[in-house]
């Protein structure tokens, strides 16, 4: 079992009066992170509920205080696993904390469409929000002597992060159990929380997000490809990054006659259910996607670190009109970081019209300096 980052960090960030909320993928690890939570609590009473039983959504769902207070007012602690699957949760939460706010809660939802929605009116301000990444490449070495890290590269790239695929021994094994997140589990929350008109579409654009990783994305060519209107390509990219499957990354401008501003790039949170759409596992010496892999890794691992740190920071992409361009620009705090990723190369060579524009060098970031950039 593998330590999950977060999993300290929401120890350390209990604050009176507020309810922790835990994002994440269906099989990231969510039921695992609460139980190394209570490890780390001590011998607090608990009371777990889970929206995946009758009982716990019956017992929750109720603006009852009286019946609410006899629920809970034995336990320090509470744990509402499947948030999502609970009608009005956030108001039963609300009106708990609201009468013991300092009882520690934490939610977890597999998705944040209908809990963030209900959090928005119920929770205002009242919530600390933590998303549940796949393993991180800090999570997945740990223990591991650093010369040995670079070895793990090949199976992250091809099988990803989500935890209990390396507890399997074989290729196969990991690809069936893969097959079967994309194909069972994957857009699950989406078609029980959402009516979509064409369920089937919603796959078929994930699919071809796939083959489109690090390029910018036209919603027309989508729709065209598609056969839809562009309204329902944009609400169902919307909701692929609520169920968080993948992510956008927009372009960077302050020059918009010269640099590109509308379009953006999607990535996937894991790329082993990005290769699992595309049905391509094989070898990194037989690909034609090492490339587009490499660059979804290192961006999806630099937001990892990011976000763990507790850091605020902004990703984009840039580029401009004559057709330069840069893999990720940040800006942290109003200071702006550009990198450039170029696996097997010593050098990167700095856009003059980003350096005209900005007065920043690009950092490569290569096969010989990635983990620092990561870890």
């Amino acid at each position: 079992m593998y330590k999950r980052i977060l999993a300290e960090i929401i120890n350390n960030g209990f604050k009176s009066g507020f309810v922790t909320m835990v994002y994440g993928a269906r099989r990231v690890g969510k039921t695992v992170l609460l139980g190394q939570i209570q490890e780390l609590l001590g011998n607090g009473s608990i009371l777990s509920l889970n929206g995946d039983t009758a009982e716990s959504v019956n017992a929750l769902n109720t603006n009852s205080e009286i019946k609410l207070t006899e629920l809970v007012k034995n336990s320090e602690i509470i744990f509402i696993d499947e948030a999502q699957k609970i009608p009005n949760v956030s108001l039963a939460v609300k009106i708990i904390i609201d009468k013991f706010p300092d009882k520690k809660i934490i939610l977890t939802g597999s998705s944040s469409l209908q809990l963030a929605r209900g959090s928005r009116e119920a929770l205002t301000g009242r919530n600390k929000s933590f998303v549940l990444y796949p393993l991180s490449t800090a999570e997945l070495s740990a223990g591991i002597q650093d010369f040995k890290i670079p070895y793990l590269l090949e199976d992250q790239l091809i099988f990803g992060g989500y935890p209990y695929v390396y507890a399997l021994s074989s290729r196969d094994e990991k690809r069936k159990y893969l097959e079967e997140i994309t194909k069972d589990y994957l857009f699950k929350d989406v078609f029980e929380l959402e009516r979509l008109d064409r369920p089937e579409i919603f796959s078929k654009l994930a699919t071809l997000l796939a083959f489109q990783i690090g390029q910018e994305v036209s919603l027309n060519e989508l729709a065209t490809s598609l056969g839809v209107s562009i309204k329902t390509v944009s609400r169902y990219l919307d909701l692929l990054e609520k169920s968080f499957v993948v992510f956008h990354l927009s372009a960077f401008s302050k020059n918009g006659r010269k640099e590109v501003v509308k379009t953006k790039k999607y990535y996937f949170y894991d790329l082993g259910i990005r290769n699992s759409l595309i049905g391509q596992f094989l070898p990194l010496s037989d690909r034609t996607d090492i490339g587009a892999l490499r660059e979804n890794f290192l961006i999806v691992e630099r937001m990892k670190r990011q976000e763990y740190s507790g850091k605020s920071v902004d990703m984009y992409f840039w580029r401009n009109y004559s057709g330069a361009e840069i893999d990720l620009i940040e800006v942290e705090d109003g200071k702006l970081s550009a990198y450039e990723f170029k696996w097997n190369k010593d050098r990167a060579k700095t856009p003059k019209g980003f350096h005209d524009q900005y007065g920043e060098n690009t950092k490569l970031i290569n096969k010989d300096n990635y983990l620092s950039f990561i870890l």
